[in-house]
């Protein structure tokens, strides 16, 4: 797979959607564009629907990734739903 591409979307199943969204202390903008493009809204897309620019969009896609990324170490599908 090529993570460079700028739409390449990670399929989360529902399990992972929870945990990132409660383990990855997102904020509201990164929150929301995780929710996006889980639904695999396009980055110019998320941009229009969250008023900023792509650039920023971009920027905001980084800082998420590093979260999820710091955050996955604690992630162990079927265990995990003792988390909540």
């Amino acid at each position: 797979m090529d993570f460079s591409k700028r739409n390449y979307y990670a399929d989360f199943i529902k399990e992972e959607v929870d945990f990132y969204l409660k383990e990855a202390n997102f904020d509201s903008r990164e929150r929301l564009l995780f929710l996006l493009r889980n639904e695999k809204v396009p980055i110019e897309e998320a941009a229009e629907k969250m008023n900023c620019s792509v650039s920023t969009i971009n920027r905001i896609n980084r800082t998420m990734k590093k979260k999820i990324i710091k955050s996955s170490d604690g992630y162990y599908p079927g265990i995990s739903k003792t988390w909540k």
